[in-house]
């Protein structure tokens, strides 16, 4: 291949997304580091990725057989040769491990060991006489390892969270590590049929049509498969294979164009989408709010009716305390005069309020403070028909002993024992029977 290549094998939008990346990270950590805290979550964040890196690598060099000169000797021979092409300072432990379906190899660091991954259904590869499209993947690993990938991963990992950001630096170096690979294996075609194997496997791949499996980038678009690829660490695989051959054969590569026009429009259908989302997100958080400061205006423990920003006249502090179940207020209130049998605006009684709250304890020293159980308020319902509707059958029958009346028919025609029936209140529909 031409040696002027060489000098062109980064893809250059991966120096410019590692600008980005870079600046983010450092941002984060210089706002993290401004605190205790922020420095214990950096601590533990690489404490815990040492650990749980090592604990994986220790499985891997256990379990994986490593390459060597005594172990597939003729491959080893060949990894070598590209490591020393690359100029690597030293040969990454190389090793082969069962894929379980997963067809692919990856590249690690742990203090200053380089490790290199192959899975063994593109291992097996090399008894098929297929040598350097498995050398193209371990010059793919070398590549990461020579531009220093794996170790810049790990220092911009606060961007490598952000959607978008992260992952497109992620793609820019699968391209110069597929540019790597290729040119130091020396064979483009080599190189095709490994990107191939990993799209259909490695009995499939020889009878591929390249060509026009790159053309599924003209007639595979639109807005999801637009996303797909940015929210993911590598590009398509017929990408990958269209980026090289106009790298490498540029001349006799057809022009491809991927359908900008679905993606613009899934683009503006998803942010009106989002925004009408967050409207419709927003309202209904509003109206919750709204329901739960109503909720807690007629049972909230610590509101008081006489303090304002309620439409009812004549609220007494004795019906505050009533509805609080304050009973010790209550009691003061009694010795310091306040009428016992007072109303507000909606003729509303303190037992009244007492019932509302469902305070047995307030309505037991309003009953015995002599409070009238049959006191009738605007909708012309008793403490009685109330306690019964709101199914509080304690409460029931603490107003029958005291004199309550549970023959009384309200405004709507219904009395005490009605509202426990339609309700399915079977304990109190018994208890009104026995009176």
């Amino acid at each position: 291949m031409d040696q002027s290549l060489r000098q062109q094998l980064v893809h250059p939008k991966e120096n410019i997304y590692f600008a980005f990346v870079l600046l983010f990270s450092i941002l984060m950590y210089v706002f993290l580091a401004v605190s205790i805290i922020g420095i214990a979550i950096i601590v533990v964040i690489l404490l815990l990725s040492v650990f749980l890196q090592g604990l994986m690598m220790a499985g891997i060099r256990r379990n994986g057989v490593k390459l060597s000169e005594e172990q597939f000797p003729r491959l080893y021979e060949m990894a070598v040769k590209t490591a020393a092409d690359m100029e690597m300072k030293s040969v990454p432990d190389i090793y082969v491990m069962e894929s379980e379906g997963i067809l692919n190899a990856f590249a690690t660091r742990f203090f200053r060991r380089n490790m290199v991954v192959l899975y063994s259904s593109i291992f097996e590869m090399a008894d098929r006489g297929a040598e350097k499209e498995v050398l193209f993947v371990l010059a793919h690993e070398f590549a990461h390892l020579k531009r220093k990938h794996v170790i810049v991963n790990t220092l911009i990992l606060p961007a490598m969270w952000v959607p978008f950001l992260g992952t497109a630096y992620s793609r820019a170096c699968e391209y110069t590590c597929d540019r790597y690979a290729a040119y130091y294996v020396q064979s483009f075609e080599a190189a095709k049929d490994a990107l191939t194997m990993l799209a259909i496997g490695t009995s499939l791949y020889p009878n591929v049509n390249k060509e026009v499996y790159m053309k599924q980038l003209e007639t595979e678009s639109g807005f999801f498969v637009w996303l797909n690829e940015k929210l993911s660490t590598h590009p398509h695989l017929p990408k990958r294979l269209y980026a090289l051959s106009r790298f490498f054969s540029n001349e006799t590569t057809p022009v491809l164009k991927e359908s900008k026009g679905k993606v613009v429009i899934g683009i503006i259908i998803s942010f009106i989408v989002l925004i009408l989302l967050g409207v419709a997100v927003w309202f209904s958080i509003s109206a919750l709010e709204k329901l739960d400061q109503f909720s807690d205006s007629l049972y909230g423990e610590e509101f008081s009716f006489s303090e304002g920003g309620n439409s009812i006249d004549g609220v007494t502090p004795l019906m505050d305390a009533a509805f609080n179940n304050d009973s010790a207020a209550i009691l003061t209130l009694i010795e310091e005069g306040e009428d016992i049998d007072a109303v507000d605006s909606e003729d509303t009684s303190v037992l009244h309020w007492s019932v509302y709250g469902d305070n047995l304890e307030a309505a037991e020293v309003l009953l015995q403070a002599g409070a009238d159980p049959n006191t009738v308020d605007y909708t012309d319902s008793t403490p009685l028909i109330t306690a019964a509707a709101n199914g509080n059958s304690e409460l029931t029958e603490q107003l029958l002993n005291y004199g309550a009346d549970p023959t009384y028919v309200d405004g709507a025609g219904y009395t005490a024992y009605d509202y426990a029936m339609e309700y399915g209140y079977n304990d109190i529909v018994v208890l009104l029977e026995n009176y």
